[in-house]
């Protein structure tokens, strides 16, 4: 090339990492202070001395496969497999009040919340896997030579390159009527919506 073409096109420095990777392990649960299906009050809200300290948000049981046969945004989740322990009359997205004696809409005690079923919920930590990333970042830069001493150098760098979108977790709350549903899109570890920086340094 001659002495221009080189100038515009040649030495430019290409750096790129993909990152492609598994989903995070995921555990389904429901809130604290709902029910206690151990009956050892761990997923009740206790007041002591004055104070009001929060349960544990407790295991939920597991009945099926936690992967639907179609699955997508709306429907990462296979809801049916995921339940109430103690409580076949539940209703998904409903509360689960096993254990807790009260009805958790009123505060007020009522005969409808099952009795404690002396045991947490068998399912297990991680039985969901969350959406993978897929991300593309890319770095190009090169150095124009005015003078043995002075030098430009001119640099842009993106992540996320091609824009993929990226999903979020799913909620996990049996609780909530969104169950198993993925409502935003992921913006950790470079998952996020394509960003871009362009610089121009002058060295001498």
């Amino acid at each position: 090339m001659n002495r221009l073409e080189d100038a515009l096109v040649g030495g430019w420095q290409l750096s790129s990492i993909f990152l492609w990777q598994s989903g995070p392990f995921l555990t389904p649960y429901f809130s604290s202070g709902e029910g206690d299906p151990s009956g050892t009050g761990s997923g009740l809200n206790e007041n002591y001395q004055g104070g009001s300290y929060p349960g544990r948000a407790q295991h939920v049981d597991r009945v099926g496969a936690a992967k639907p046969a179609a699955q997508n945004r709306y429907n990462w989740i296979d809801k049916a497999s995921f339940v109430c322990p103690g409580d076949p009359l539940w209703v998904a997205g409903t509360a689960c009040t096993t254990g807790s004696g009260y009805n958790v809409a009123t505060g007020a005690p009522n005969g409808e919340a099952p009795l404690p079923i002396g045991r947490f919920g068998n399912a297990q930590v991680g039985d969901v896997v969350g959406p993978g990333t897929v991300n593309l970042s890319t770095g190009l830069s090169k150095s124009f030579a005015f003078t043995e001493r002075v030098r430009f150098r001119l640099e842009g760098t993106f992540t996320n390159v091609l824009n993929h979108t990226n999903l979020g977790d799913p909620e996990l709350d049996i609780s909530q009527p969104t169950f198993g549903v993925i409502t935003s899109a992921r913006g950790s570890d470079f998952g996020g919506s394509r960003t871009g920086q362009v610089s121009g340094r002058l060295e001498f």
